[in-house]
């Protein structure tokens, strides 16, 4: 007979996966999203993150089409769209439906044509296959849970040579704002991530404070 230890023990080792179910390999514990109640900070100046200097780095041409993945307020999505110009596309997307109704509504106010909002999802921008000439994730990686997946359909959506930019915050870097260090993501694992999505890293760049800059390229 079993004793009423080993009994216990038995219990708990079929119960062990409902109770503490493991993380896919692709999966890890998501930072915060930021809560849509404060989308106003997201409008203020940031003389951490100069988006003209982001954008030249970037290098977007006129007639591109380029997407902003996690827009939040659009602090880059309209400088973007002023570098593809009229003849270019930005898709503006985010997965919080407060902050696709502000993006929605801003853009509707300054009549940008050039500007779709696009309501996407955590693993899929839910984007055009073969698109995009650049997509850009800035301050959002950390937030996302299942990166795998997510830079899969990334991939998919960027023409051949076309360009994945990861902007993030440096776990490494002390900062007075931003996320808790320990919700950060280390550059070497998004660049292997990124890699195990078929996307190589191209360039790193080193000019932001905080944060780092790494341009893939679709493989």
């Amino acid at each position: 007979m079993k004793t009423g230890i080993q009994k216990g023990l038995l219990i708990l080792m079929l119960l062990w996966p409902s109770l503490f179910p493991p993380l896919l390999a692709q999966e890890r514990r998501p930072g915060r999203l930021f809560p849509p109640e404060k989308i106003l900070v997201l409008e203020g100046p940031r003389d951490w993150q100069d988006a003209e200097k982001v954008m030249d780095m970037l290098g977007i041409k006129k007639g591109d089409i380029v997407a902003d993945i996690g827009a939040g307020a659009g602090y880059f999505t309209l400088p973007m769209a002023q570098r593809v110009g009229a003849e270019g596309l930005v898709y503006s997307e985010d997965v919080q439906q407060a902050m696709v109704d502000y993006l929605s509504k801003k853009i509707e106010t300054l009549e940008l044509r050039n500007i779709r909002v696009v309501m996407g999802r955590p693993d899929d921008p839910t984007l055009p296959e073969d698109s995009l000439n650049l997509a850009l994730l800035a301050n959002t990686y950390h937030e996302v849970g299942m990166p795998l997946l997510l830079l899969e359909n990334v991939r998919k959506e960027l023409k051949i040579g076309g360009r994945l930019v990861i902007i993030d915050w440096d776990p490494e870097k002390e900062s007075p704002i931003g996320p808790p260090r320990q919700e950060r993501v280390p550059e070497d694992t998004v660049i292997k991530e990124a890699g195990q999505a078929g996307l190589g890293l191209s360039e790193r760049q080193r000019f932001m404070p905080y944060h780092y800059f790494l341009v893939f390229k679709k493989k």
